[in-house]
């Protein structure tokens, strides 16, 4: 996250906040961000969609929970998706397609399999795992609204990503080589879609809501 402040300059975009001022934040009240997967789809005869690969960037992840900087990146390095937090006056679609951008290059267009509704909602523990939540960020409590998306145009890896890559979607990357426990995230809304595809539509899922845990 960045340390620029919040006055807009030629040097200083507005929606940037002081480090200072960003930890305080993050430290007591949940942060929305908004996340893409993008994946690959094939068309059956019965018009019905499959995913049939997931793209994941290769980013730095936090150090595991107990040790000493475990609440910052590191250079450990680890798979996982496309987001970051939400701008003030943002809409999810604009949002969606900034941060695409700004990780997979200026010519990628992004667009949402179902624009209206995310694919799943995640929740983020900041204090370790814990079953109530489907992933992990210790230097935050993050709330995900998550979309499954196809990518179009040439893609570069960048800001965060210092990598991309797509894996077929019954040969993900392990568990241990997620980070943020990001795998239950990517397992969630590729069930999801696939209930999607089957015409089970619904509401969106939310981890521990009525119904979904």
């Amino acid at each position: 996250m960045s340390s620029k402040p919040i006055d807009e300059t030629p040097d200083r975009p507005r929606h940037w906040i002081p480090d200072d001022l960003w930890r305080s934040i993050q430290r007591s009240i949940p942060i929305v961000c908004v996340d893409a997967i993008p994946v690959r789809l094939t068309t059956k005869p019965d018009r019905s969609q499959t995913v049939t690969s997931v793209g994941l960037i290769r980013r730095a992840v936090p150090a595991p929970f107990g040790e000493p900087d475990g609440s910052s990146l590191t250079g450990r390095s680890g798979w996982g998706i496309v987001g970051g937090r939400m701008r003030h006056g943002a809409t999810f679609a604009e949002e969606l397609a900034r941060q695409v951008r700004e990780t997979l290059g200026p010519a990628a267009v992004v667009t949402p399999i179902d624009p209206t509704n995310p694919t799943y909602v995640a929740q983020y523990s900041p204090h370790g795992p814990d079953s109530r939540f489907d992933a992990t960020d210790p230097r935050q409590h993050a709330i995900g609204v998550t979309w499954i998306v196809t990518l179009v145009g040439p893609l570069s890896p960048q800001g965060e990503a210092t990598g991309f890559h797509w894996f077929p979607v019954d040969a993900l990357p392990p568990p241990h080589a997620f980070g943020f426990g990001q795998h239950n995230v990517v397992r969630a809304c590729l069930e999801r879609q696939r209930t999607m595809s089957a015409g089970d539509v619904g509401d969106t899922q939310v981890r521990g809501c009525a119904g979904v845990d």
